[in-house]
């Protein structure tokens, strides 16, 4: 079995790969505060809790956006199943090409979202990873990654409205709008979040798949505010919870293949 270890600004993603198919998934919130040890005792819990043995284990790769974490996270890995751990980082083998301009800078998990959209849904692509910030990325024709822009999240958005102004009220951003004019200042806040992004995703798809190599591009979404995002975009985009742990999985495969 693959361990697949993400670790992003809010949450660390976990999953467990049984040849092709996804075992178990869980999140853990990322937090620095923690040592080694007890990430290593969540991710013991976490395996036993879903029936796996340690000793099944016999592969790990790991992606990180946090370096104060990815020592920690790693070493506790290792503690928990004792072997090898593949990380993402520069030459690994992605099997595409990254055209900006220092493709070391492309985070593990871009990496691993990329090669799962060429892998599960092919090119050309527009890529949505939306979480505690959203990235748009352009994936053309030629399996290229183009490049792409970078937003606010949603929720950092929500979270950063109520702390500047404070008359502004706490807002739940799951209700689904089918307004767009606020009457209210919840209502008017709930509808320049949600309608908003969508409508920067939507203009980020149209200018994107107006570029060369990028016609009837799709669109495919992840992150924890993926549906929260995407959900009022007048684009046919696609949601793939799954999408960078299935990357990891990729990624692996790929470097295997090279080494072999």
């Amino acid at each position: 079995m693959l361990l697949a270890i993400d670790i992003g600004n809010s949450n660390i993603s976990i999953g467990v790969f049984e040849q092709d198919a996804l075992a178990f998934k869980a999140k853990i919130s990322a937090q620095t505060e923690r040592s080694a040890d007890e990430y290593a005792a969540l991710l013991y819990d976490l395996l036993r809790l879903h029936g796996i043995a340690q000793r099944s284990i016999t592969a790990c790769i790991l992606s990180s956006v946090v370096p104060t974490l990815t020592g920690l996270v790693e070493t506790a890995a290792r503690t928990v199943a004792a072997v090898p751990i593949l990380r993402v980082g520069p030459g690994i083998r992605t099997g595409f090409r990254i055209r900006i301009d220092d493709p070391s800078q492309l985070g593990g998990d871009l990496v691993a979202d990329t090669l799962a959209v060429l892998a599960e849904y092919g090119p050309p692509a527009v890529l949505i990873d939306a979480g505690t910030v959203t990235t748009i990325a352009a994936i053309d024709s030629q399996r290229t990654y183009l490049g792409g822009c970078i937003l606010p999240g949603l929720r950092r958005s929500a979270g950063l409205l109520q702390e500047t102004a404070a008359l502004l009220p706490p807002i739940d951003l799951a209700g689904q709008e089918n307004a767009c004019l606020g009457r209210n200042s919840a209502d008017a806040m709930r509808y320049g979040l949600l309608l908003g992004s969508a409508m920067m995703v939507d203009g980020f798809i149209e200018r994107y798949q107006a570029l060369p190599g990028m016609a009837g591009a799709k669109c495919i979404a992840t992150g924890g505010s993926a549906q929260l995002v995407t959900a009022h975009c007048r684009h046919a985009i696609r949601q793939d919870p799954d999408l960078t742990l299935k990357g990891l999985r990729y990624l692996y495969e790929s470097s295997c293949a090279r080494n072999q």
